[in-house]
């Protein structure tokens, strides 16, 4: 139940984010929105306002923002409120009435909210992140000088056992007086081990260092570490899908049941597990979205570029074909994926 509930929490934030850039910036550029659909299939909740109709259907997997004047809605299927995308071909809140730049701006926006809410999932991430005790002054000639230790080593575990915080230093540190105790320091993104032997009475043993408490990562810099990541996330996705077509590395895709399996298992792991890849989920659908396949947000951008270029839109019926085959081709990926999470289940 926990799993179940993490995976709606986590993809559906995503989902409402996503179509929540579509929704604004098509707001925003005085497009009427006729429909923000959380999910597919039968609603389960729906609210009408004078032009909106705001929904929740029963299938969690995704969802849509149905704007006037689209043959297609943004990301999803037509209502099953029975009405039809149609308005008059002069209306100026009309989608396909609204300059080019506009259009490609509202279609950007889903995917550009998926990275700036990836980055600040990130931050939130390294705001949590707390540096371990750090040693900041060692006193010459003591034990831990004897050692190797150095000023702004970290302290990660001591005899084999997780430090968490300076008092379990201390008190380790105190009762282990005349016996050798295995250090683990992180010195330069590196983990080294050193073995050092506490001097003084029993229960009142010392090293002579100096040990600031344990920090958390300045807020500026959580910030700024969560561009980094995006960006590098992104990066590795981007080289893997580009091998994957190459045919370097074998395709691994997770389908529903994958995703579900994974979120499950992080969040058994913690809360801040559960952050870390809710950031990198956000990045992979952004990217996803971008890929030039009809019927995602990357397809409507390279019919966009077509018209940009050829001065005129394409023609209603070669759209139509090349949705057609742009969801023929999301279907087959879907079925290879869930085929893969079955597999997996199967043989795990």
């Amino acid at each position: 139940m926990t799993t179940f509930v993490a995976f709606i929490v986590i993809f559906g934030s995503i989902v409402f984010f996503h179509e929540l850039g579509h929704f604004i910036v098509a707001k925003l550029a005085g497009v009427r929105v006729e429909e923000f659909s959380l999910g597919f299939g039968p609603t389960l909740f729906k609210k009408e306002t004078e032009e909106t109709l705001y929904s929740i259907r029963i299938i969690p997997l995704g969802g849509f923002v149905r704007l006037a004047g689209m043959e297609e809605v943004v990301l999803g299927e037509n209502s099953d409120e029975g009405q039809v995308n149609e308005v008059s071909e002069d209306d100026p809140r009309s989608f396909n009435n609204k300059p080019l730049l506009v259009r490609m701006a509202t279609i950007v926006a889903g995917p550009l909210m998926n990275f700036l809410l990836a980055a600040l999932i990130f931050a939130i991430y390294f705001a949590l992140v707390v540096i371990p005790p750090t040693i900041t002054l060692i006193e010459p000639e003591s034990p831990a000088d004897i050692a190797g230790v150095q000023p702004g080593d970290q302290i990660i575990q001591l005899n084999n056992v997780k430090i968490d915080s300076t008092d379990e230093v201390i008190e380790i540190i105190e009762q282990s007086s005349g016996q050798p105790v295995k250090m683990t320091v992180k010195r330069d993104n590196q983990m080294i081990d050193l073995e050092v032997v506490p001097i003084g009475s029993m229960g009142s043993g010392r090293i002579g260092v100096q040990i600031d408490e344990k920090l958390r990562v300045p807020l500026g810099r959580s910030l700024y570490e969560g561009v980094i990541a995006t960006g590098r996330v992104t990066r590795e996705l981007v080289v893997s899908l580009v091998q994957m077509v190459r045919g370097k590395i074998e395709p691994e895709l997770a389908g529903p049941i994958g995703i579900v399996q994974v979120v499950g298992k992080t969040a058994d792991l913690g809360f801040s597990y559960l952050l870390f890849l809710a950031a990198i989920l956000n990045v992979n659908l952004g990217l996803l979205n971008l890929l030039p396949i009809p019927v995602l947000d990357g397809g409507w951008l390279v019919l966009f570029a077509y018209e940009g270029i050829r001065g005129k839109p394409l023609k209603p019926e070669y759209r139509g074909i090349a949705q057609f085959i742009g969801l023929a081709i999301l279907l087959l990926l879907f079925v290879f994926a869930t085929y893969q999470d079955i597999m997996r289940l199967i043989f795990s």
